[in-house]
């Protein structure tokens, strides 16, 4: 009998102890859940941009309240005035003047040019193109970070003359550096981020990024011996720009006329099956009535596009992107690419034609323009302006036979 009790003691202890170890584990999850998650602190850089956010939103639809929460209550702006001339004047003077018609839209486009941080202080440059008037400011901000609460204490502006439209474009970056399984780099292509912008920005358009995840993107294709890329490699507002881009619920597709996918090689990841960019450029297209383009490996966004009806959006329509023929399709890099654009455009019903290597190669079908190569990144941005400002769209091929 006592052989017994002792092989029974030991389970039974073992017993009560998992027993305890269950409840105590679920006591402690109990606790957990009941206790309220702790939000991340939100980086000093985004409040800054949330505050001119407040400013360009307010001053733009007349939405007082917005205006003045972005400004210290003893805030002073000073403003231009004729023949050289300065005019001061506080927060509640200047709302006062977008009081008329509360929440509608003045005119006035603006978007954040950059900001910087030092400490407890910072300073944002900001556009604002209005329309009816044919003018560009560009608005300096000071801030001041006061009881944790990041408020504009000071203003002055500039104004430049500029086309009176007062459009925006949006254009489509990847956040992948690395391509998939292997420690080969992957980047966005400059020569086609400096081209596309400075087109733009050349016929008076507003020009912001998106990526998948927003923030900092990886560069490809940088010659600093080259005058161009050393222009604007060393173009502070620019390079901020590329490391301070949106995050697709950050983007109101309303405020684009167009949108436009850059390439290079990472361009193939993250970027087609993402489903904000999906529905920001269906919006785009769809509900704006806006233009889509893509250039070289950037035509990689397109092939998951669908229209409302469930027409792939390039379906029957002409459509170009860097082909399989000047692919080197053994190397290391295409292996890791998720898809042929050129196949994957075709099993969508699209047109897919090149030209002949490095020269320029664009397919403008309605709303859609697509370019070749990195070459034909200019020709790409002017066929798409050439159809917002109205003018006749055609294709614009190289000598070789299409194919």
């Amino acid at each position: 009998m006592a052989a017994k009790l002792l092989t029974r003691v030991p389970y039974a202890a073992c017993l009560r102890r998992a027993l305890t170890s269950k409840l105590v584990a679920l006591a402690f999850l109990a606790l957990m859940l009941s206790v309220p998650a702790q939000a991340q602190p939100v980086p000093d850089d985004r409040q800054v941009a949330a505050v001119i956010h407040d400013y360009l939103q307010g001053s733009s639809y007349n939405r007082t309240e917005q205006l003045q929460r972005a400004f210290h209550p003893d805030a002073r702006l000073y403003l231009s005035q004729p023949n050289s001339g300065m005019r001061e004047v506080g927060i509640a003077e200047y709302a006062s003047w977008f009081s008329k018609n509360p929440g509608q839209s003045n005119g006035r486009i603006g978007r954040l040019i950059s900001t910087q941080i030092e400490g407890d202080i910072a300073t944002a440059k900001a556009e604002v193109l209005v329309s009816r008037d044919g003018a560009r400011f560009v608005d300096l901000f000071l801030l001041k970070k006061l009881a944790g609460q990041w408020q504009v204490i000071s203003k002055t502006a500039t104004r430049h003359a500029a086309p009176a439209h007062g459009r925006k474009v949006l254009l489509v970056v990847s956040n992948v550096g690395t391509m998939p399984g292997t420690r080969l780099s992957a980047g966005n292509s400059f020569p086609e981020l400096i081209q596309a912008y400075a087109t733009f920005r050349e016929a008076g358009y507003g020009v912001e990024f998106v990526s998948p995840e927003g923030g900092a993107v990886p560069l490809a294709y940088i010659d600093t011996r080259d005058a161009e890329h050393k222009q604007w490699i060393y173009d502070a507002d620019f390079m901020w720009a590329l490391a301070s881009t949106h995050r697709p619920e950050e983007v109101n597709a309303g405020d684009y006329v167009a949108l436009m996918y850059i390439g290079g090689s990472a361009a193939m990841y993250g970027v087609a099956e993402h489903p904000g960019l999906q529905s920001l450029a269906t919006r785009v297209y769809e509900l704006q009535g806006g233009i889509l383009s893509a250039v070289c490996h950037g035509s990689a966004g397109l092939v998951n596009l669908t229209l409302s009806d469930g027409t792939p959006l390039v379906s029957g329509k002409r459509v170009t992107g860097y082909p399989d023929a000047f692919e080197d399709t053994s190397a290391a890099y295409y292996k890791t690419f998720p898809f042929s654009i050129e196949q994957r455009l075709q099993q969508r019903k699209g047109q897919f034609r090149y030209g002949a290597r490095n020269t320029s190669y664009v397919e403008a079908d309605g709303r859609l323009v697509t370019g070749m190569n990195w070459q034909s990144t200019r020709d790409v941005v002017k066929a798409v302006i050439s159809q917002l400002e109205g003018g006749r769209l055609e294709s614009r091929t190289d000598s070789a036979t299409r194919r």
